[in-house]
């Protein structure tokens, strides 16, 4: 998030001051100026002295504001460590790490259309339901097709059919079943007809054969500051794995984001996530581990990434006593401190 941000940041302010070393354009930089002149040269001089010119250069204010708040904001995230970050309720694209966003399309009358799907990601063998929600409009023959983004192969081809909707909405309806091949990032276009022309929406959605499979949650133990969970897996291909979870309470409120990376072998294989006591927020348990996402990330370049799934989609965990673990607090690496100092320097010229 924040790395991110400081990520893209640096980069625009790398690209400022080499652009600044050999402007193009005359360039408006805020500075502060002192010249001093050496006295008149005498008749004596054997030559000229030149004047000595400082300049100082100061940060625009824009760039310099956007240091304080990624100062701020980084110096925040530094009080718990990369794999267990605070959860809240405003956090909906971590709540929802698998959602589809419906993008609706304007046409012509102030109508609009758009493909819904019900989620993002998807896992062989599951059917993919697609839907078409039309607004201010008649349309009619509508067709979906799917096509693989790897190579354009044409996966499916079907007629959707109409449903009941409420008021001026039109909803079709289709649901594809997969085949054996369907194993990568999918472009699925919907076409219609209406007013006499014909018309197609395009958006995509990911299909994977799981390359591994969440099976069951171990019991919790205390480590230092950070409850562990031993989360167990059956692994189909061998690699580097990371696996994201949220930890709720078991009324459902967010706690955690946790993370944990490592190499896996084929056959059974075990990651541990680790939750910091303060993201616990003095919550004892029960709690609920859900919302996965399991990776296997790339080891070649233009390898894709390629995802497994799990046999539930929430697993409880028992009640957890905090007396087992430490109250010391996060260190932040030395890179980390570095980071945050380089930004607050930035902060302040």
């Amino acid at each position: 998030m924040v790395v991110l941000a400081l990520a893209a940041l640096l980069s625009g302010l790398w690209l400022f001051w080499r652009a600044s070393d050999q402007p193009a354009h005359p360039v408006t930089v805020p500075e502060v100026a002192t010249i001093a002149v050496q006295p008149a040269a005498t008749a004596k001089a054997k030559a000229p002295v030149k004047p000595t010119i400082t300049v100082t250069e100061r940060l625009p204010e824009p760039v310099s504001d956007s240091f304080k708040l990624l100062a701020t904001a980084y110096a925040s995230e530094l009080q718990y460590p990369g794999y267990s970050r605070p959860l809240s309720e405003a956090d909906s694209h971590l709540l929802h790490p698998n959602i589809y966003v419906v993008q609706p399309v304007p046409l012509e009358g102030g109508a609009s259309a758009a493909i819904v799907l019900p989620k993002y990601r998807f896992s062989y063998p599951e059917a993919v339901p697609v839907s078409l929600q039309v607004t201010g409009l008649t349309v009619h023959s509508v067709s979906v097709r799917l096509h693989s983004e790897q190579d354009n192969t044409l996966l499916a081809s079907e007629a959707m059919q109409q449903s009941t909707a409420p008021g001026n909405e039109q909803s079709w309806q289709a649901e594809l079943s997969p085949e054996d091949d369907w194993n990568g990032p999918v472009e699925i276009s919907v076409t219609f007809s209406a007013n006499g022309r014909e018309q197609t929406l395009k958006t995509g959605f990911l299909y994977s054969h799981p390359v591994a499979t969440i099976t069951g949650v171990g019991s919790s133990r205390g480590v230092g500051s950070d409850m562990l969970i031993p989360v167990k897996l059956q692994v189909e291909q061998a690699g580097y794995y990371r696996l994201r979870a949220n930890l709720f309470t078991a009324e459902r409120q967010p706690l955690a984001l946790l993370t944990a990376t490592e190499k896996l072998a084929e056959g059974n294989g075990e990651l541990t996530l680790r939750a910091y006591k303060a993201v616990l927020r003095q919550q004892e348990g029960p709690y609920i581990l859900s919302s996965f996402v399991l990776e296997r990330r790339p080891a070649v370049p233009g390898e894709l990434t390629r995802y497994g799934d799990s046999e539930q989609s929430e697993y409880p965990l028992e009640f957890f006593s905090l007396s087992q673990l430490t109250d010391e607090p996060f260190q932040a690496s030395a890179e980390e401190q570095q980071r945050l100092q380089f930004l607050q320097q930035m902060a302040e010229q």
